[in-house]
């Protein structure tokens, strides 16, 4: 009977031991589990955070007014690139001035292009800022803002006229350099010339510098 009853220790021992090692196979499963969900939770964080950062940068790659700035000479064309509004008139109108600082100051893409009497067309980008560049924005004057920023081309300066009637767009940073095109002198940046044959800016000797 002691015989029986020591046989019968062993195997309740025996079965112990199997679920034992059976439960902690089930955690070890468990673990590799728990981990690999604790991957994919890191993975779409990540992943999510990344199309944030993508969706904020597209967000930017938008203005408020868009269409056709005509030139003094009716014939110049300045624009911001846009499809929602076209509109002419002969200078940067207060509204549009005042639309381009802001975008600025609120680090939004702001693109203009410039459509020469050959047809010819420079485009101009002028924020977000590129990096290590500054800006300058000035709103003393609420209704009448100005901003002296910084480019790769030079220095944009966006203000309004003396009596502030319109805005102007002023600077080496929409000038054109050697080789560029041009309609008269004003257009290049200093010290060159717009060459009367080619409408090309260039040196006084007629070299593109």
């Amino acid at each position: 009977m002691a015989a029986g009853e020591d046989e019968l220790d062993l195997k309740q021992i025996h079965g112990l031991m199997k679920e034992h090692l059976q439960t902690q196979k089930s955690l070890w499963k468990f673990k590799k589990i728990a981990a690999s969900f604790f991957v994919i939770i890191i993975v779409l964080a990540l992943s999510n955070l990344a199309t944030s950062f993508a969706a904020a940068y597209l967000s930017k790659d938008t203005t408020a007014s868009g269409g056709d700035l005509k030139g003094k000479d009716g014939s110049t064309t300045l624009g911001m690139q846009s499809t929602s509004e076209v509109f002419d008139f002969q200078e940067l109108d207060v509204e549009h001035g005042k639309t381009m600082v802001s975008e600025c100051m609120a680090d939004r893409t702001v693109h203009m292009r410039r459509t020469f009497n050959d047809g010819r067309i420079s485009h101009y980008a002028f924020c977000p800022l590129p990096t290590g560049h500054k800006a300058a924005y000035d709103f003393s004057n609420p209704e009448l803002p100005t901003a002296n920023i910084e480019t790769l081309s030079g220095p944009v300066i966006i203000a309004p006229n003396s009596d502030g009637s319109f805005y102007t767009i002023t600077g080496t940073g929409v000038t054109s350099h050697a080789g560029f095109p041009c309609d008269d002198s004003a257009d290049c940046d200093p010290d060159l010339v717009c060459d009367a044959v080619s409408k090309l800016c260039a040196s006084e000797d007629g070299t593109e510098v």
